[in-house]
């Protein structure tokens, strides 16, 4: 099989010939780390590719161009959607969100998801790997940029004092995003991957009541929309997501990502009760073992992984975050060498 044969297989929960690889791996220190080389980030394709080929990955994610910014002053701006930026080392860091009543959100003009700047390195991937990796073109959700023009605390209040005004918000982002992903779909991309952070280390972040009245109606949409048009739909959220998982599972998503150690996701149980209506992706712990080491416990830890999740197909390994710049590029090349070594099917696990 091909990675991107391998890949499809998996989401349609049968056993491809071994289990696939992927992660988040967007920071240019991570890439850069990867590659031995300057200059490698996600709109840079030839580099961009290299680092997937250097890992044996078997999906590519392709990103929208930048939001255009306004700079405001030393390495800050703001950005179309009214969210203020801090960039360091070349990642833009979220610092509040400029929106502050109903009328700036009556004011905000959404920026065209149809002009084609928004599609340049994807086109380049699609047209290099295309029909070898699985493309995944990467769509936000309904819920961060919601919540992100306003800054939180405003977003939350918001939601009680002016319900309808979120809602034209949500109309807004949701309608842009929509767009954004048929055009993916259009130049040729495989999956649509939905990143959206529901959680936080001890729970959604907000109450499932309201997440249910406003936003997954929006991500069932988002899903419907782009299922229709015969791609597979991944959801990335961070956090402990178990009270809203029925509600994950009721928007139609094909898979769920990354399953997170940190936050106290269990692999197993997500395995036992979700493993036949959504592919499993990540849990290697990415602020333990991949940061601190040592080997072995990386390697304990990917194969725990494969043994509980890979069996009937419908696992991806990855970490359960990203892979950011606290991991060393060895131990991101030892977790894909090891999978790679033991996630052949029919599976041989070594026990201890």
């Amino acid at each position: 099989m091909n990675p991107r044969e391998r890949v499809l297989t998996t989401l349609e929960h049968e056993e491809p010939d071994r289990v696939p690889l992927t992660d988040h791996i967007y920071m240019p220190k991570s890439l850069e780390g990867i590659l031995g080389e300057p200059g490698v980030r996600v709109d840079t394709p030839e580099k961009y590719i290299k680092v997937h080929k250097i890992l044996g990955l078997d999906i590519i994610c392709a990103f929208p161009a930048a939001s255009p910014m306004t700079q405001l002053g030393e390495r800050e701006y703001v950005d179309v959607w009214g969210i203020r930026w801090r960039v360091v080392d070349g990642m833009p860091w979220y610092v509040e969100g400029t929106l502050k009543d109903a009328e700036d959100i009556e004011r905000l003009a959404i920026p065209d998801p149809h002009e084609e700047f928004w599609y340049k390195a994807a086109e380049r991937i699609i047209k290099l790997v295309g029909g070898e990796l699985a493309i995944a073109g990467i769509v936000e959700g309904p819920f961060t940029r919601t919540w992100m023009p306003l800054g939180f605390t405003r977003f939350s209040k918001m939601l009680y004092t002016e319900p309808s005004t979120i809602r034209k918000l949500i109309d807004k982002v949701t309608y842009f995003f929509i767009e954004l992903g048929k055009n993916f779909i259009e130049r040729g991309v495989d999956i649509i991957w939905i990143p959206d952070d529901l959680g936080y280390v001890n729970g959604p972040m907000l109450s499932p009541a309201l997440l249910r009245r406003f936003f997954f109606p929006r991500l069932k949409e988002m899903v419907h929309t782009f299922k229709r048009r015969g791609v597979k739909v991944l959801l990335h959220s961070d956090g402990q997501l178990m009270p809203i998982m029925e509600d994950i599972v009721n928007t139609g998503l094909d898979g769920i990502h990354p399953i997170e150690r940190a936050a106290g996701m269990s692999l197993k149980v997500m395995k036992e009760r979700y493993g036949d209506q959504l592919t499993l992706i990540g849990n290697v712990g990415a602020k333990t073992v991949l940061q601190n080491g040592p080997l072995e416990s990386i390697k304990e830890q990917v194969l725990e992984c494969i043994s509980i999740a890979a069996p009937g197909g419908g696992y991806i390994l990855a970490s359960d975050h990203s892979i950011h710049e606290g991991i060393p590029p060895a131990h991101v090349k030892y977790m894909f060498k090891v999978a790679k070594q033991y996630g052949r099917y029919p599976l041989r696990i070594p026990t201890a």
